[in-house]
């Protein structure tokens, strides 16, 4: 167990984020960076060794590995700051006040841009607008009001990607098993105070329009979707949350039980 360095709570030290404040954990956000990028190299290795007579087939999953490689682009630029966070804080790195004058500059200009087109509803021209200039340097949005919302608003966004491509260009086992960890895992329960009531409300209009679609495009009740997120949590003396090393096990003998694959 670690204390969150924002409210001092217990939690575990794997944790992305602080499950009471939402402030980020540096050292849990690496581990699940290194997960995600272990699995696309996986995928990357195991499409090399394709036969020549499937490669037509097959350029359909690589289209499908290259698309996760860009649209985990968007949460790896804010993984990648974790890690570098990280690194400096075992060396009890402090940013030059070069650094912070240059946050601070971004910030000044960026965020006004992204509140007007946050006030527009246009959450996709925010996603853009954040990840889109980054550049070589990145800047962190943990400031901005709204940035808790607009990361539920990347994993939405990516959820809906994922699953219209399974329509429209078929899947596999493994297709159906990214598709159902992503749902997993925006359908959490999130209780962070930054939230609106507006933004609560879209959250949980993400959640059961993906919820839903999920259920459609495999052939699932949505009993059973409910019934694997709760196996998919681990329970320890300071709550419950949604495990990845467990969610990826689970998933892959709910695909094998419940969903026919091509």
């Amino acid at each position: 167990m670690i204390y969150c360095e924002n409210c001092h709570a217990p939690m575990e030290e794997d944790s992305a984020k602080c499950p009471y404040c939402g402030a980020l954990n540096a050292i849990g956000g690496e581990k699940q960076y290194m997960e995600r990028l272990y699995d696309i190299r996986k995928d990357m290795e195991e499409l090399s060794a394709v036969p020549e007579e499937e490669y037509r087939r097959e350029i359909g999953k690589t289209g499908r590995v290259i698309r996760r490689t860009f649209l985990l682009a968007a949460v790896l630029a804010g993984v990648a700051a974790l890690v570098l966070f990280a690194g400096r804080k075992l060396t009890d790195y402090e940013p030059s006040a070069e650094e912070v004058r240059a946050q601070m500059q971004w910030e000044k200009e960026m965020f006004p841009r992204l509140d007007a087109l946050y006030d527009e509803g246009d959450y996709d021209g925010v996603v853009e607008c954040v990840y889109g200039n980054q550049e070589d340097v990145y800047y962190s949005i943990s400031n901005w009001e709204h940035a808790d919302f607009i990361n539920v608003y990347s994993g939405y966004q990516y959820c809906t990607e994922g699953l219209a491509q399974a329509v429209t260009e078929g899947y596999d086992a493994a297709d159906a098993a990214d598709c159902i960890i992503d749902t997993l895992f925006l359908i959490q329960e999130r209780t962070y105070d930054s939230y609106t009531e507006a933004e609560e409300a879209l959250i949980a209009s993400y959640q059961e329009e993906v919820r839903k679609q999920v259920c459609t495009v495999f052939g699932i009740a949505e009993e059973d979707i409910d019934r694997l997120y709760e196996e998919c949590c681990v329970e320890d003396a300071y709550g419950v949350y949604l495990d990845y090393q467990t969610a990826k096990k689970k998933v892959k003998d709910f695909v094998k039980a419940h969903v026919k694959t091509d």
